[in-house]
Order: C-alpha cells, then structure tokens, then sequence
C-alpha cells in the first residue's frame, strides 16, 4: 500500500480554472471547499511565467462551479503543461510552518520563455506538493537548483527515486500518493501557495 496513487478520474468530473480573485481564498472558503469535495482531490496551483503569476484549482468541476464560482471568479482553463525541457522535484515541509515567511520572496528573475510552476494537492486535508521548472535555454537550467530552495525556512526537496519527466507527468495527472502526504491546516496550505495571512 506504500506505493498507492490516487488519480483523479473523468475529465467531466474534474476542470482546471483560474482563480481571478485570489484574495477571496482564505481559510474559511478553503475549509468549506476541502469539506464539500471530501474524499476527491484538488489541487492549488501556482503559475509563474516571465514577471507575471497566476493561481489556479484543478477540482471537482460541479462542486467549483455550483459553490465557489462567483466568490473566486474562476475562468475555466485548457491545459497548460504542454512543455519540453523541465526539471521537476516534489517537496515536504520541515517541522512547524512559518505562516507568515513569504515563500516566493526570492524568486529569480525568469525570462518569458520560462515558466515555474508550483503545485499543492489536498485531499481531505493530506497534503502533497511538486514543483517544475521549464526552461527554453539550457544555459539557464542551473536556475532549477535555486528554485529547490524556494521556502526553505519551511519546506525542501524530497529525495525521490523518480525522474523529472516522472515527476511532470504525476503533476499533469494530479497523482497524489498517500504515503508521501502529510496533513495541513487550510491556513498552511494557503501560505504554501504565496497567499500571506498577516
């Protein structure tokens, strides 16, 4: 059982979607959505291409849309993982979270043709996360090894016997393995996504 994954499953049941009021996420509306989904996986994805970032959910689409719609302004979204060349880890947390440690504050400046993307499953309050790094220029690939530290004070890199391209394909499937989760509070996990509760 230690190997299990869970994937979700029906692409009618499940939709990715844009969070265009981020602010309006916050731990009661987190909670309300991890109670309503129980048992189903979602996943908080954080976006960084060039000097812009964007936050989306991967969810139970009927769910999103019936309850979490107008308060989120979610704008249903196609795939965006369509890409090459990545170096990608999955990452654990470190004893107790520093809800206040700005996680992305030490972000590297990334050209336009990079993208970093951040991604935290949640079932039930389990928690997992993965990170991908995708380059277009090789000599930029060292960049990978400063984005490992990213939230250091509270999170690192796990070690895995898996390749990057494994790794990008448990991110596009949302795979979320039991045994490599650990449980969260909604507002650990929001600050596990860049939104700060001060």
């Amino acid at each position: 059982m230690k190997d299990y994954q869970e994937i979700p499953s029906g692409e009618k049941e499940y939709s990715l979607y844009l969070i265009r009021k981020p602010l309006f996420l916050t731990s009661q509306i987190l909670s309300a959505l991890v109670n309503l989904s129980k048992g189903k996986i979602i996943s908080l994805e954080r976006l960084f291409k060039g000097q812009t970032s964007a936050l989306v959910i991967f969810g139970p689409k009927k769910i999103l849309e019936a309850h979490f719609s107008d308060i989120l302004g979610l704008l249903e979204l196609e795939d965006y993982t369509k890409v090459s060349e990545v170096i990608s880890w999955e990452v654990g947390k470190k004893g107790q979270t520093d809800l206040n440690a700005d996680i992305f504050g030490d972000l590297p400046v990334f050209s336009e043709q990079e993208q970093f993307w951040w991604q935290v499953i949640i079932r039930d309050f389990e928690v997992q996360m993965r990170a991908v790094f995708a380059f277009a220029d090789k000599e930029r690939k060292q960049l990978a090894s400063v984005l490992e530290k990213v939230g250091e004070k509270n999170l690192s890199k796990l070690p895995k016997a898996f390749s990057s391209e494994q790794i990008l394909d448990f991110y596009r499937k949302r795979v979320f393995t039991p045994a490599d989760s650990f449980t969260s509070k909604s507002d650990e996990v929001l600050s596990f996504i860049g939104l700060l509760r001060k």
